[in-house]
């Protein structure tokens, strides 16, 4: 009985070392736990370090151009959006979808020296009014119809002018109006464009010639032969005088050019009279082709 007693009083000592010891550990009876807490630690002290690095080393993204421009510019981005979509639609067609310029139709507007040289007002100007074939400063003989022939609004010109601006690449070189004429075959006179030619010469030249060509030979992408056309053979002086001032919307089934033929040769000033000597034009043209 008494080695019992003393047995017991043993195994309580060690029960009470045993828990003693646990909670001055904080292991007990988890093992684990000194290691999860040291994993913690050293969690805590390397993942901002990890993240320091990665933000270093990541590439900073590529700034967007319209808005380096637009800050640049003091405009909003929507307007150089917008003058790019109204440049495209009422200026590509002369001057070239990038804008390097079309012989014999509109001249090179990027990097372009002229450009560079003239305020925002200067190129306002030169949009809104347009430059008729007989004007000194109209080097290609064709006409440039007053705001876009398209009616465009101040605001519209104005986001076109901005547009352009960011067509000027700093560092390039710049291409001046003498070069870029003779690069394209000569000035207006070596042609033959501009020079007086009978009755409705003038008149088609200032608002037809742009997309049909000085001698109604037709341009690629812009507007059809005159010269031998079946539509001109077949169709009487006032049923012509008709048609051009209506025009051929993009939308008319009729059209298989894919570009708007606007009322009147976009002038809305041309009168009946001007229009009459236009079409025994177009008929001289047509009977040369000896059709």
């Amino acid at each position: 009985m008494r080695d019992l007693r003393q047995n017991d009083n043993r195994d309580a000592r060690r029960a009470a070392r045993g828990a003693a010891s646990g909670l001055g550990t904080g292991v007990g009876s988890d093992p684990f736990r000194g290691r999860a807490l040291g994993m913690g630690v050293m969690l805590t002290l390397t993942l901002p370090a990890i993240l320091t690095l990665m933000v270093s080393v990541t590439p900073e993204p590529p700034r967007d151009p319209t808005l380096v421009w637009a800050k640049s510019l003091g405009v909003a981005p929507a307007t150089l959006l917008e003058g790019r979509t109204v440049y495209a639609s009422s200026c590509a067609v002369c001057h070239g979808a990038d804008a390097q310029g079309v012989a014999r139709l509109g001249k090179p507007l990027r990097n372009s020296s002229f450009v560079q040289e003239h305020s925002d007002d200067d190129l306002l100007g030169v949009i809104a009014d347009g430059r008729l074939p007989d004007d000194p400063l109209n080097t290609t003989g064709a006409v440039m119809p007053a705001r876009g022939a398209r009616g465009l609004s101040d605001a519209q010109m104005r986001s076109v002018v901005a547009y352009l601006r960011t067509l000027q690449e700093p560092g390039a070189p710049t291409v001046s109006l003498e070069q870029w004429i003779v690069a394209t075959g000569g000035s207006a006179e070596a042609t033959g464009v501009g020079r007086a030619g009978g009755v409705g010469h003038d008149a088609f030249l200032a608002s037809c010639s742009a997309c049909h060509g000085p001698r109604g030979e037709g341009l690629d992408g812009l507007g059809k032969a005159l010269v031998g056309s079946d539509f001109i053979g077949t169709r009487s002086d006032p049923e012509l005088i008709a048609f051009i001032k209506t025009g051929r919307p993009i939308w008319d089934p009729d059209n298989t050019s894919g570009l708007d033929m606007p009322p009147k040769g976009g002038n809305p000033a041309i009168t009946d009279e001007q229009l009459e000597s236009i079409v025994k034009y177009i008929r001289t043209l047509h009977a040369e082709s000896g059709r």
